[in-house]
């Protein structure tokens, strides 16, 4: 164990170089961002691979594509970088005047606040919006959140809250995965249709790790349905739903959509909807936030504003 901690904590500088290579697909942008040499960058894969005993890059002449395992590691690296930020926002909002912290999680925070932000920071008025993402909500230090995205509201029970997104859950694909359905289908001489999730191998399933959001996961979405369930195997979820959807988008197979995260994707037709849905509760998240006294605070904008938009989701 402490030979396999001096191993990783050697390997951070390379791990960083690692994961800019694999965001860039190349190794001279990734050189660029960091401001290195290109074979520094090359020596850094060179020392990791070595570190690790096997490739983390499919090498073409000048291309490079990352291997499963390359692209395992680089989205670990990247959850963690953003992780990091995040804690790092809320130490430096202790000690300053930080207008208003809003908690998130990390799908939420890039499917659906992010397009909205400028209008957000816009409704503020001037005043900062510091945003606090994580999957582990229940970990964060309430005392210092004005307001939180949340999907249960049980946790501080003397903050009010309101219901912003219904729960509807859809499988999702991309139309180039559809197409290649829709190819197996005519060589199998059968006409173009539906997707039938009997017809999907096991890697065709894309899946997440819901922890205790209550969000459905493959396995309950076809017992909600009472349809059968398909031999999945064994899984490997991601960890974060900006990473499952890019997954998706690439045509790498379906996964579970939520209401309210996908639906920009759904309207630029980057993601289809190829299955019914489903829904085990009312609400999938609710917006909760401290106590308002004063209409014309910061944290009373906020909370008028996501009013607003939850008014426009229903």
């Amino acid at each position: 164990m402490e030979m396999q901690s001096r191993l990783l904590t050697g390997s951070l500088n390379a791990l960083l170089v690692m994961e800019a290579a694999v965001r860039h697909r190349g190794f001279s942008l990734a050189a660029k961002e960091l401001n290195l040499s290109q074979p520094a960058v090359s020596r850094h894969i060179a020392t990791l691979e070595g570190r690790l005993g096997c490739a983390l890059f499919h090498r073409d002449h000048n291309k490079i594509t990352p291997t499963e395992a390359g692209q395992k590691l680089a989205d670990a690296v990247a959850l963690g970088i953003g992780h990091v930020a995040s804690v790092w926002q809320e130490v430096m909002a202790q000690g300053e005047d930080h207008g208003v912290v809003l908690a998130c999680s990390y799908g939420f925070s890039d499917q659906w606040l992010m397009p909205r932000f400028s209008d957000l920071r816009r409704a503020m008025g001037g005043v900062p919006v510091r945003l606090i993402t994580s999957d582990q909500l229940e970990y964060l230090d309430f005392r210092r959140i004005d307001a939180a995205v949340v999907w249960d509201v049980s946790q501080l029970s003397d903050r009010p809250y309101f219901p912003l997104i219904k729960d509807e859950t859809f499988p999702v694909c991309s139309p180039s995965f559809l197409a290649r359905y829709h190819q197996k289908q005519r060589e199998r001489g059968e006409p173009e249709g539906k997707i039938d999730f009997s017809n999907l191998v096991a890697d065709d399933f894309l899946h997440f790790a819901v922890g205790n959001s209550g969000f459905l996961t493959w396995r309950s979405y076809f017992t909600h349905l009472g349809l059968p369930i398909p031999d999945f195997g064994p899984t490997t979820p991601y960890d974060a739903y900006p990473f499952l959807i890019r997954a998706v988008r690439s045509g790498e197979g379906v996964a579970l959509g939520w209401r309210g995260l996908v639906d920009d994707l759904l309207h630029r037709n980057e993601i289809l909807r190829v299955g019914p849905s489903a829904s085990n509760r009312e609400t999938s998240y609710y917006l909760q936030h401290r106590p308002v006294s004063d209409r014309t605070s910061a944290v009373a904008r906020l909370v008028d504003w996501f009013a607003q938009r939850a008014g426009e989701l229903a």
